[in-house]
């Protein structure tokens, strides 16, 4: 199957008075139609000019970007506005023009392609009630929270049947409860209707929740790439382990001659697997993270236990977790 988004060989360089900063250095990456894919980075990695390269809000300096087979680099202006009614936008600020109210702020690009009035507020009522806000049809977003802001944003940005919906750090304002309904809210189009969509972020509990892809980005480049669940159960650059092991610096004050990290895909949550093993090997561990959540009653996260000094312990703890299902890898850098 041909993939809806080609990334080929893309670079940008910014040129300031007295320098350049390359702001990306030679992407290549595919995305499939129907998927939900993350792109990820720590802030100033180049995600952000990234996403904005495939509606060529940015124009690439060198290299492809293709939305179904078709380039935008050869594209008229015309072609180009055309298209881009396709490929819509959310952003983390919302962007919702103040002085209109929510109904009116979805129906806003049907104005600009030319839909009529009547059947622009039917489409509009018709998008807030599938984000569940049809009754603040009347509202000014002013009156809004944020999440409901976000909610107004992804209406309009489903108002001209877009094939992708690009989403730049859209739940970065927003708190932890609020970012899980506009996650789940984001995987019931995706399922409905069959929209890919790219998420901008640096956050990795994001992507954990959604995606089924992620790519790292860091410093420009493309640091690795691939499912989910390879890149989180087994991270192969620095970049990737930065992210994924949420490295805190003042960890460094824990000296640790031994540590390890769990991954948790399949356990049970109601199976206290390291109690049983602090029990059954009769020696403590030292938990310097824990990063887990209950998804349909199984337990999806990570945890880095530093180890006892007691080699054949250790050994012991290590056999007990694989035994039972977990993913357990030596974590050498993680304190210095």
């Amino acid at each position: 199957m041909e993939p809806i988004i080609q990334i080929q060989n893309v670079t940008k360089t910014f040129l300031g008075k007295d320098n350049q900063v390359e702001a990306l250095k030679g992407i290549s990456l595919d995305i499939e139609k129907g998927d939900i894919y993350g792109i990820i980075g720590m802030s100033g990695a180049g995600k952000s000019t990234l996403v904005r390269c495939l509606n060529f809000l940015e124009k690439p300096t060198t290299g492809t970007v293709l939305i179904e087979n078709r380039d935008l680099s050869a594209m008229s202006e015309h072609e180009l506005r055309k298209t881009r009614t396709e490929i819509a936008m959310i952003f983390q600020h919302f962007n919702l023009l103040m002085q209109r109210n929510v109904l009116d702020n979805v129906c806003f690009p049907m104005e600009i392609v030319g839909v009529r009035k009547a059947d622009a507020r039917k489409r509009a009522m018709e998008l807030l009630e599938i984000v569940g806000l049809s009754e603040k049809a009347k509202s000014y977003p002013a009156q809004l929270s944020g999440g409901q802001k976000q909610r107004v944003a992804i209406a309009r940005a489903l108002a001209n049947n877009p094939k992708i919906l690009l989403c730049d750090e859209a739940t970065s304002a927003l708190d932890p409860t609020t970012t899980k309904s506009i996650l789940q809210l984001l995987q019931q189009i995706n399922r409905d209707y069959g929209i890919t969509i790219v998420i901008i972020t640096h956050e990795m509990t994001v992507v954990q929740e959604i995606c089924s892809h992620v790519a790292i980005i860091d410093n420009g480049e493309l640091a690795e790439h691939g499912t989910v669940e390879e890149v989180f159960t087994s991270p192969k650059t620095p970049a990737a382990k930065k992210l994924v092991f949420m490295v805190n610096p003042q960890m460094a004050e824990m000296r640790s001659k031994r540590c390890i990290r769990i991954v948790f895909v399949e356990n049970s949550s109601f199976e206290p697997v390291i109690a049983n093993m602090i029990l059954e090997c009769k020696a403590p561990v030292n938990i310097l993270l824990a990063d887990t959540k209950d998804i349909n009653g199984i337990a999806h996260g990570q945890m880095i236990l530093q180890l006892p000094e007691d080699e054949a312990v250790a050994a012991k703890m290590i056999h007990y977790l694989e035994e039972r299902k977990l993913t357990v890898e030596e974590v050498d850098s993680y304190v210095e």
